[in-house]
């Protein structure tokens, strides 16, 4: 790639900061002139030359023909603190949504609409050990993150009165990042299960009874549901539910100023259902004798895009790939040695403990045969057009309590792998990016928490292989963590799943290996990871075509990521 031209950053001591594009300037497709204009002038500065502090060398930026940045940087520092400055470029409304999700502040700006969601994260905020939080990510972790939220902090600088375009349309200011934002929990509920489906199960048995609840809800591997000791199913209310939905819910809408209000043209558009698909084949069956790779998270189309892609280069780091734009590092791609690809594997990392209130002292939950006190916390969540609404977080041993029914004297605690160390989705893909073999990437998948991956792997070695990657509770007594359990004691987590005892598999007779959010576990696997999966037919027919071919290229694989046969209608 021959770059156009050149672009230097040089911090106040002297650092620089080149960046070279082969990007040509065109037309956006704008709703009105007016529109074009402002969006244009609120473009990032991708060419030339800009001083910045916080650099300690020269760090050069070279913008390809599709935008992708690949960054050359002499230190680690310099490396991270460019890629957040080059992601606050290209997502920096992005970012600040993404900050204030996990913070618990989108009311700020988005109204009563976004409250519940804002209380669930703060609820689910970290709380726990930072040395091992930080340390669990890799070993330079604080560095690395520090260093990237100060690159986002350097851009929101330099752009002082002159925002991106999203700012201008909405009033919205920027705020600082901390090193701990990337570390934010709230992102990573939607990557684990199954606290939701424990409600709606509970609930569909009080409806329909426990045979034809648990027909319904199809266990795979098949499991005869038993309701837990002391749980009264009748009681389970459909706000636990609603609360949580929160968390997945799409983004509320950010309203504009008025002066922009005949501007914008905003449709609502329903979001398909999201899977993926990963598969490696080895060198004796592709064209060329060396292992094919390939994977295909599907995401819904929408921009800004869920992923972005960036190429990092520096001392111990030469890694290219797509991650989310808040968090350093690369979740998907690939260094010198090694690839990865994933799919969600779908481990129940959440269940609901059921607490008993205390009639008669507030605050109170039983424990075995006696009463034990909730931790409470005050907080203040400014909502637009309000105020301030006071909160009270409430906390049982088991995680944050999302819902109190005063009626029955109940309150509803949510269990999470969130609440542990290393939970932070998928800033366990540092440790990934600079693995060099097959030990090595195994060592790294024990560092990968959330989300639950099929993380397939191959090398320029000829290796291929396959991780299921999470943290994966252990649950006493025979109980599976299906319905929602009472908070006496009896139904606990027993500490965690080694990495080794999840299934992998290497260098398999077959040739290949592919998966495809179905039931990855070998027959008669125990405990179960989980009982809910999507459909295999995507995996059948990925199975079906790389069983019967040979002699694969990229470019087979390309039309394989395009392939629309449908199993069901082939056999309808």
């Amino acid at each position: 790639m021959t770059p156009s031209c050149s672009f230097q950053l040089k911090g106040s001591l002297g650092a620089v900061l080149i960046l070279a594009s082969a990007l040509t300037a065109g037309s956006c497709g704008s709703l009105s002139d007016k529109l074009d204009r402002l969006a244009r002038t609120s473009l990032a500065q991708i060419q030339g030359e800009i001083r910045l502090a916080g650099l300690d060398q020269e760090v050069e930026i070279l913008r390809d023909q599709w935008g992708v940045a690949h960054i050359y940087a002499n230190t680690v520092e310099d490396l991270f603190f460019a890629q957040g400055f080059v992601a606050a470029q290209d997502r920096l409304w992005q970012l600040e949504i993404w900050r204030r999700v996990g913070e618990g502040r989108l009311a700020e700006i988005a109204g009563p609409q976004a409250f519940e969601r804002d209380r669930l994260a703060r609820l689910l905020r970290y709380r726990g050990d930072m040395e091992a939080e930080w340390t669990s990510y890799h070993p330079d972790a604080r560095t690395i993150i520090t260093a990237f939220t100060r690159g986002v902090n350097a851009f929101i600088e330099h752009t002082g009165d002159n925002p991106p375009v999203e700012f201008k349309l909405t009033g919205v200011t920027a705020a600082p990042w901390t090193p701990e934002v990337p570390l934010l929990r709230m992102a990573g509920l939607p990557m684990t299960r199954n606290a939701r489906n424990e409600i709606q199960l509970a609930r569909s048995v009080a409806e329909i009874g426990v045979a034809a609840a648990n027909q319904r809800d199809a266990p795979d591997p098949w499991h005869r549901l038993r309701v837990p000791r002391g749980l009264d199913v009748a009681t389970i209310p459909a706000e636990v539910d609603e609360i949580l939905s929160a968390g997945y819910a799409p983004l509320p809408r950010i309203p504009v100023l008025d002066q922009y209000s005949d501007l914008t043209q905003l449709s609502e558009t329903e979001q398909p259902l999201a899977g993926s698909n990963n598969w490696a084949v080895s060198g004796a069956m592709t064209a060329t004798g060396m292992p094919i790779l390939a994977n295909d998270p599907h995401r819904s189309i929408m921009l800004p895009s869920l992923r972005y892609l960036v190429h990092l280069n520096g001392p111990g780091w030469n890694v290219i790939g797509s991650g989310e734009p808040a968090l350093p590092g690369v979740a998907i791609g690939h260094n010198e040695r090694i690839a990865w690809g994933l799919t969600i594997v779908g481990i129940d990392q959440q269940d609901i403990f059921v607490e008993q209130l205390n009639p008669a002292v507030p605050n109170q939950v039983r424990r075995g045969n006696s009463w034990e006190a909730l931790e409470v916390e005050i907080d203040t969540i400014w909502v637009k057009g309000e105020g301030p609404r006071v909160v009270e977080l409430k906390f049982s041993q088991h995680g944050p309590i999302v819902y109190e029914d005063t009626v029955h004297n109940l309150a509803y605690a949510f269990k999470s792998v969130l609440a542990e160390p290393g939970t932070a989705g998928y800033l366990g893909s540092l440790r990934l990016d600079q693995a060099g073999n097959w030990d090595e990437f195994l060592a790294a998948m024990d560092h990968w928490l959330v989300p639950s991956e099929n993380m397939v792997y191959a090398d320029v070695d000829g290796d291929i292989g396959w991780q299921a990657a999470g943290l994966t509770p252990i649950r006493c007594c025979g109980w599976v963590g299906r319905l929602p359990a009472p908070g006496t004691g009896d139904y606990e987590w027993r500490g965690f799943r080694p990495m080794s005892e999840l299934p992998r598999e290497y260098n398999p007779a077959r040739g290949y290996i592919t998966t495809a959010n179905h039931n990855i576990m070998p027959s008669g696997y125990t405990p179960p990871l989980g009982y809910n999966w999507s459909s295999p037919v995507r995996f059948s027919r990925l199975d079906d075509v790389l069983s019967d071919s040979g002699g694969f290229t990229i470019a087979d694989f390309k039309r394989l990521q395009h392939d629309v046969h449908s199993s069901n209608a082939a056999e309808a």
